[in-house]
């Protein structure tokens, strides 16, 4: 009986230190992602760290918001880029450039950043516990718990409808659909 015991606590503690090993190598290999000093190259534009690269112009996104401490992915959305920075471990920053005035036409405090087709004017994020529009109306504020945030916008394929989702502290989700 002792023998299955200590064979049954060896086997779990090797089970759980591969798993941490795994977890481990995981996070260390994201962490030296976001941390990469390389400058990554996504159709005639890049970014390394803080510095967006269009053309022969870069632009340092601390000037944008001193709260950016990374660049995270650079989308194109039409005529324009959806560059989301980092900022916090609440709301990123979306900052929108257009490339053909080569300047930045707004800059969106939130989390998931949506919109469709290549319109980014159909955009809606969530920011603490309010969906915007792109111009930064509100289109809904609802009453969360403090444990409770939105977790994911989706907007429907005609831009009618958006679904919002919303997780519990209980792990649970609460799902709200508005009509646009």
């Amino acid at each position: 009986m002792k023998r299955i015991f200590t064979a049954a606590v060896i086997l779990s503690v090797f089970l759980l230190s591969s798993c941490g090993q795994a977890a481990g190598s995981n996070a260390d290999g994201g962490e030296q992602a976001k941390n990469e000093t390389s400058v990554s190259e996504i159709g005639g534009y890049s970014f390394d760290k803080t510095t967006f690269y269009y053309e022969k112009d870069n632009y340092d996104m601390t000037a944008r918001s001193e709260a950016i401490n990374s660049i995270l992915p650079v989308t194109p959305a039409g005529e324009k880029l959806v560059i989301e920075c980092h900022a916090g471990p609440k709301n990123n920053i979306y900052c929108i450039f257009d490339t053909k005035s080569q300047t930045f036409a707004a800059d969106l405090a939130g989390n998931h950043l949506t919109w469709n087709d290549n319109d980014i004017a159909t955009s809606v994020y969530s920011f603490w516990s309010d969906v915007c529009a792109y111009d930064g109306s509100i289109i809904k504020s609802y009453d969360l718990a403090e444990s409770e945030f939105i977790h994911d916008l989706a907007l429907s394929d005609d831009g009618t409808r958006l679904t919002v989702t919303i997780m519990c502290a209980d792990g649970t989700e609460r799902i709200d659909t508005i009509d646009l």
